[in-house]
């Protein structure tokens, strides 16, 4: 081969990663067992809006589209990220494993990945009078990926399943922390967006089960409530909670729709906008929050929320270990059809909050691939 198309070839061969070279940083690299899919993406929902002396298209929501070599499930999944977060979660993790996508590929499963409306690449509009915020990495080392270092909350010494120390200057921290991006500060106004960009996604691709978690965990509430027809089921992984209040880091009065900022649609109707829904104290069976706070009985129902099999998921050294039974508790009681699976009591121990990026992930996907599999179908 003439030397200057030696040297062209293993240029290419570089750039694709078919070298034997390696890598010059410590840094996590992909392994190898990614699923075969064929990746299409797409925009749905959003408007134009006026800015200045012309228009900019707002409100769009950015959707990946992985399609297996031979779909064989009935339902795709539509997975939804929380807050800071971007799809990239469920693709591959941050120690260079891989994710939940090729999980649940293999499984013959259509996935769909989404970033939130004003997140990753689903444009923010800077003239739209809102405020986007961040977390410091302390605040991810705290809560997520070292809560065994800090015992903010009772079970936080229980974390063992981060790879790595969970700590700045940990390429894997490092790796996970890179991928934090800013977010939109108004849980109201994030709610509102992506109640409508997350129906016109079920209206475009049709019938879904939704798995969200964290701060995108109470969005499957809010699209279920308004396409109840196009939602199969939904796998709320350590959803935004408690009800009515916030807990372990706050105690800030919030949510006054239970499970939501803005309105729910409950029967019978509640005539008060703002103080909605009655409430009661009962007691909590968990430990680090003694009480939670329900309705009042006889409770309102979440009228499109019934018949939609719901699964609330909770590890056991997680901050939502706190207070998931609350949540629990007020989705009964609103005559939701729920389970809740918490990890330790089927032996699976030591997760934190980031189930997707630890080290037994695959193993928390299995169970609830068999949740779906049997309730759903």
């Amino acid at each position: 081969m003439p030397l200057k198309w030696n040297h062209v070839v293993t240029g290419l061969l570089a750039l694709l990663g078919l070298t034997n070279s390696k890598p010059t940083q410590n840094f996590p690299l992909s392994r190898v067992g990614e699923a075969f899919a064929a990746r299409s993406y797409f925009y749905v929902g959003g408007n134009y809006v006026e800015q200045g002396n012309g228009h900019v298209f707002s409100n769009q929501l950015y959707v990946e589209r992985l399609m297996p070599v031979k779909p064989s499930q009935p339902w795709p999944l539509v997975f939804i990220h929380g807050q800071g977060q971007t799809g990239t979660n469920w693709l591959n993790k941050p120690d260079g494993g891989t994710g939940w996508a090729t999980y649940f590929l293999n499984q013959g499963y259509v996935v769909y990945i989404i970033d939130q409306t004003e997140r990753g690449r689903s444009a923010w509009n800077p003239s739209g009078n809102t405020t986007l915020t961040t977390y410091p990495a302390e605040i991810i080392e705290q809560r997520f990926t070292a809560s065994q270092n800090f015992s903010l909350w009772p079970q936080a010494g229980l974390h063992t399943q981060w790879p790595g120390s969970g700590l700045m200057g940990d390429p894997i921290f490092d790796e996970y922390y890179a991928s934090n991006v800013e977010f939109q500060s108004n849980a109201v106004v994030q709610e509102t967006k992506m109640q409508a960009a997350g129906s016109a996604l079920l209206k475009k691709i049709g019938p879904a089960i939704l798995i969200a978690h964290s701060q995108g965990g109470l969005m499957p509430w809010l699209i279920a409530d308004v396409v109840p027809n196009l939602v199969k089921g939904i796998v709320a992984i350590e959803p935004t909670g408690p009800p009515f209040i916030e807990a372990v880091f706050s105690s800030t009065t919030t949510r006054p729709w239970g499970l939501t900022d803005i309105p729910l649609t409950y029967s019978p109707i509640p005539t008060n906008g703002t103080t909605p829904l009655q409430t009661q104290i009962v007691a909590n069976n968990q430990s680090g929050l003694a009480t939670c706070i329900i309705q009042a009985t006889p409770a309102r129902q979440l009228v499109n929320l019934k018949g939609i099999p719901v699964l609330l998921e909770t590890s056991e050294s997680s901050y939502h270990a706190v207070y998931d039974g609350c949540t629990f508790q007020f989705l009964k009681q609103a005559g939701v059809s729920v389970e809740w699976l918490q990890l330790g009591e089927i032996g699976i121990h030591g997760n934190g909050h980031l189930h997707f990026a630890e080290k037994n992930s695959d193993e928390i996907a299995g169970v609830l691939q068999q949740w779906i599999k049997k309730v759903i179908g």
